[in-house]
């Protein structure tokens, strides 16, 4: 499929992925009706089968949202089996979010169909020593796009320094076989709860040592990685408690961003590049400053309420554009996090843009902003990270 086709399916699916997402307390789920799989896994007894996990004593149907058709091809995005051991997955890779148009000036590759199969363990089990994150995928978000360690392919840190690669408002980007992912914290993801902040964040996805991945928050008004002493994250980005067991956090803004490591015994076939597997964390080493221009300066104001629109003003400065000069005009799209602009208008170097920022709004994270420009030959794309938050309370 092409970028610009894909461009215009996303549009299509951004006001169904805004839309409030349904929790468990709008359709409690009888224990009585599900068939037990192992650890926090479970399976109605109807068909359809949907299944669930069982999330701090609440049956959580995590993936019936994600099995829509996001490419319009009449396969869903995420489909699931299971056997003795593992829940089976098998997922197309697509984004069923709004995404940049690849390729552009900051990335040559185009998004691609996947053809994935995940094994997570049913009963994932921890492991006595940490094991090194390989290259290409290291675990799956609940959209059936995976996550990448937090490195690019001279194994430098992809987010952060001298080494930053150029990935677009919903934290991603493709690689050179189309397979589109994530390397920090998928804020356009969505989770059959919300996550404003108020309490323990929801799972987002999961390692392919079979453990979850939850989003930012530890508590209300504490993120996971502000942590210390025993509840503190470990190297992994992982810790224990008594309602959960051990999990996962992403971390906004702190290396390994999404995993450290695999704290759990690793189910192996789902590892691709099996020869870079070591034992052990990884480390940071990103370095300099970001070789990525910073034509865009400002987002103002840099934090709105959810379930209103909003009037933003973004400043753009044309001496940072130094391989080629700013275009002229207003760009064709732009976007902050998930929210792409309604209407876009320019005066001078100031874009005024209209965003409608969902009720259900992840809360309290920094969300990135990218604007691209058409014409001729490749597509120019302009980026600024951690630019806006959704908060609770207006700006003063």
């Amino acid at each position: 499929m092409n970028s610009v086709l894909m461009h215009g399916l996303t549009q299509l699916l951004l006001a169904v992925v805004l839309l409030p997402a349904a929790t468990a307390d709008d359709a409690p789920v009888d224990p009585a009706t599900l068939t037990p799989l192992g650890g926090n896994w479970y399976v109605s007894q109807t068909q359809p089968a949907v299944y669930y996990f069982r999330d701090a004593g609440r049956f959580v149907d995590l993936f019936t949202w994600h099995q829509k058709d996001s490419n319009n091809d009449g396969i869903a995005n995420v489909r699931l089996q299971h056997d003795q051991n593992f829940l089976i997955i098998d997922s197309q890779g697509y984004p069923n979010h709004p995404t940049a148009i690849f390729p552009n000036a900051g990335n040559p590759n185009s998004i691609r169909v996947q053809n994935f199969q995940f094994r997570l363990p049913l009963k994932p089990q921890r492991n006595d020593q940490i094991t090194t994150l390989p290259m290409g995928p290291i675990g799956m978000a609940l959209n059936g796009v995976v996550f990448f360690n937090p490195f690019e392919q001279g194994g430098m840190n992809a987010v952060a320094g001298y080494s930053e690669v150029w990935l677009d408002s919903c934290c991603g980007h493709p690689q050179q076989t189309g397979v589109y992912h994530y390397h920090k914290y998928p804020v356009c993801v969505k989770s059959p709860f919300r996550d404003d902040g108020r309490q323990h964040s929801p799972i987002i996805g999961f390692a392919f040592d079979g453990f979850p991945i939850y989003g930012p928050w530890e508590s209300s008004g504490v993120q996971a990685k502000e942590l210390q002493g025993e509840q503190a994250l470990d190297v992994c980005n992982g810790h224990s408690d008594s309602e959960r067991g051990y999990h996962y956090h992403v971390t906004p803004g702190r290396f390994p961003y999404v995993l450290g490591g695999y704290r759990g015994v690793l189910e192996m076939s789902n590892i691709r590049a099996r020869g870079t597997l070591r034992i052990g964390s990884i480390e940071d080493n990103a370095s300099g400053e970001s070789r990525l221009p910073r034509v865009i300066q400002s987002v103002v104001p840099g934090s709105a309420v959810p379930g209103q629109k909003h009037r933003l003003v973004i400043t753009l400065d044309p001496t940072q554009a130094v391989r080629q000069p700013l275009p002229d005009g207003v760009p064709e799209w732009v976007q902050i996090g998930p929210f792409e602009a309604l209407s876009i208008e320019r005066e001078g170097n100031r874009l005024l843009v209209d965003v409608e920022i969902a009720a259900d709004a992840p809360v309290g994270v920094l969300f990135d902003c990218h604007l691209e420009f058409a014409g001729a030959g490749v597509r120019r794309v302009y980026k600024a990270n951690d630019v806006f938050r959704v908060t609770l309370e207006e700006q003063k």
